[in-house]
């Protein structure tokens, strides 16, 4: 006798919703892990200075070669993530990722402190980092509601982030730069096996011939996706350039590391509040005052922070930085998936988004080493005024000439 209709669909259900999940914790992870180095750097940067005697322009040339290997290695890593198995080229990421960090580790408490060979390792883990989190987001972009999977693991993923940095601190409080770098190499290895659960790539990505190069080459409206990348790379640099001395202005306000730490990781949790309004508020005001209330939110509170002088200032303008950016994100990476429907423009300006926060790091340690943190909020002033003047410009253009005259309401 056969099993009722309403019996049979439980097993399909289940395994359904049992692939899903594991997606969803594989992508998170290999997001997760592929950035804790990045959000680490801030951390990092005081006890690397001082165990290597660097000051700030030289940790943050490190940094932007690492942050900028992380990003070519998104690019280039297309191609083979969409014809071989995204697991298995995650899992070879991961593991040079672990070695580079314990090389890192191993290198800062050796009594040499090699400063090239600490950059040298740096480099190498960018890549690996790039190449892990690029298998996650190919893996999200084969399933069969991608934008669902990228908006579950874009918070996700924003709340293990968010633990790091209360979690790095008693490393280097005991172990030095070392202990940051070992916890790092741990926090790797310890997320590595949740990545077997990536998806492989369906047939039609294994027999498509073209490349991200030549898919971008025949994508529509180039001139203004060109022009909104460069506004985007201008505005992320600015941004960045005050994010990543952020735990050196937590600790000149006053507050230790520790401290620091908890106030990053609350402000990061509270943050994730301007993603989920800026999902419900959606295009009910169109899309160019939440981009001007979101960079200029953004704008203000990065001046703050760079001459905030005491604790509770820099934990409420750490809130409204946090706020403004992931409530503006949205919008502008919306502005750039309207200008192709394929989402070509949307893989591109993720990698010069990374290149811009590249930039960022010696860009902001040339500025406070040079002229001090004064000049330093003036940077972000600059560079988010560039972005709303040249994004403002774009989308009145590109409703007035109608080259997609149906999204005039969506980006209008």
């Amino acid at each position: 006798m056969a099993d009722p209709p309403s019996q049979a669909l439980i097993p399909c259900i289940w395994a359904r919703w049992r692939q899903s999940f594991l997606l969803f914790t594989a992508v998170t992870a290999s997001w997760t892990v592929s950035q804790l180095g990045y959000y680490a750097q801030q951390q990092m940067l005081s006890p690397i200075m001082s165990q290597f005697g660097r000051g700030e322009e030289d940790v943050g040339w490190m940094y932007g070669a690492e942050t900028a290997t992380y990003a070519i290695t998104i690019l280039v890593a297309a191609v083979p993530l969409a014809r071989y198995s995204r697991a298995a080229l995650a899992l070879f990421g991961g593991a040079v990722l672990v070695a580079a960090n314990l090389a890192s580790g191993l290198i800062a408490s050796s009594i040499g402190n090699d400063f090239e060979l600490l950059q040298l390792s740096r480099v190498i883990a960018g890549a690996a980092a790039g190449l892990l989190g690029a298998a996650g987001t190919a893996a999200a972009a084969s399933s069969l509601d991608p934008r669902r999977v990228f908006a579950i693991v874009m918070f996700t993923s924003g709340l293990a982030l968010a633990a790091e940095p209360s979690l790095i601190p008693p490393a280097i409080a005991r172990y030095g730069a070392a202990g940051g770098f070992f916890a790092l190499a741990g926090a790797t290895a310890v997320m590595m096996p949740l990545l077997v659960w990536l998806l492989p790539p369906r047939l039609e990505e294994k027999e498509q011939k073209s490349t991200l190069w030549s898919d971008l080459v025949s994508a529509p409206n180039r001139a203004f996706a060109l022009f909104a990348m460069v506004a985007l790379f201008i505005y992320e640099a600015g941004q960045s350039a005050v994010f990543m001395f952020i735990a050196e202005i937590g600790e000149r306000s006053g507050l230790n590391e520790q401290a620091v730490g908890a106030a990053l990781t609350g402000t990061a949790l509270a943050g994730l509040v301007g993603a989920l309004f800026a999902a419900w508020l959606g295009g009910r005001f169109g899309v160019r005052w939440p981009i001007v209330i979101g960079i200029g939110g953004n704008v203000l509170a990065a001046v703050g922070l760079a001459l905030v002088a005491s604790a509770i200032p820099f934990f409420f303008l750490n809130v409204t930085w946090n706020l403004a950016y992931y409530f503006v994100v949205p919008y502008l990476m919306g502005v750039m998936a309207e200008l192709d429907d394929r989402g070509r423009w949307v893989v591109a300006v993720d990698a010069v988004w990374w290149l811009g926060t590249a930039a960022a790091a010696p860009v902001g340690g040339m500025i406070i080493e040079r002229s001090g943190y004064e000049l330093l909020a003036v940077f972000p002033v600059v560079t988010g005024v560039v972005c709303i003047a040249v994004f403002m410009r774009l989308l009145v253009r590109f409703n007035a000439q109608n080259v997609r005259p149906s999204v005039d309401g969506a980006v209008g």
